[in-house]
């Protein structure tokens, strides 16, 4: 470019801002961008829920249940969908349980889990779940999950019904007569007579 070419181009450049041209174009696009927004009303009802904020519903010396179901989400009700943040302590075990309502996916987010599955067929499944995998239980099957990494395991659980149901080995044992077990799996009369019988869910076990 020539030198009065520059002198031409920096002299309409200064003719266009002193007529006021340029803030009338940068208005322009500030008017297009405000016209780009949503016109309907926003939704009083969020999207999005913050599982680091929540107290959590479960607390054991092993580690913690953080639920999310349409009592505190309502976005998920009539929905079939819900969300539990579990936390595992080195050693801890979600104890056997099963959810007669919904199937169950796990995503870890961190640590190293174990998930072990009883199947209807009398088989078992048992393996290790890490972050960037999947676990699936399906719907009424048994099962426990338990850390066996070096630090606290987080795993976010989610269910294809808004209140999932959990019944628990724990459950099952404090509301069934001790002799029961004790028949069933063929033990001394008496042999469970020292045994913690809880009256609620203890959802997260440590070693003994």
């Amino acid at each position: 470019m020539s030198e009065m070419n520059r002198r031409q181009l920096l002299g309409a450049a200064g003719v266009i801002a002193g007529a006021g041209l340029v803030p009338a174009v940068a208005a322009g696009a500030a008017t297009q961008a405000a016209g780009d927004a949503p016109t309907l009303p926003r939704s009083s009802e969020t999207n999005r829920f913050d599982f680091s904020n929540k107290e959590p519903q479960v607390v054991r010396d092993g580690g913690t249940v953080t639920e999310c179901t349409g009592d505190n989400f309502p976005v998920l009700v009539g929905n079939n969908a819900a969300s539990f943040l579990l936390v595992l302590k080195p050693g801890a075990v979600r104890e056997p349980h099963w959810h007669p309502n919904a199937w169950e996916v796990d995503v870890p987010l961190s640590g190293r889990g174990r998930l072990g599955i009883a199947n209807p067929d009398s088989t078992f499944s048992v393996q290790d779940i890490l972050p960037g995998q999947i676990g699936f239980i399906p719907q009424g099957y048994a099962h426990y999950i338990e850390n066996v990494g070096s630090e606290d395991m987080r795993w976010v659980v989610v269910f294809n019904n808004t209140y999932p149901d959990d019944i628990g080995l724990s459950t099952t044992f404090g509301g069934m007569p001790t002799h029961t077990f004790t028949d069933t799996f063929s033990l001394p009369e008496g042999a469970l007579a020292d045994a913690n019988k809880p009256d609620d869910t203890l959802f997260i076990v440590e070693p003994s």
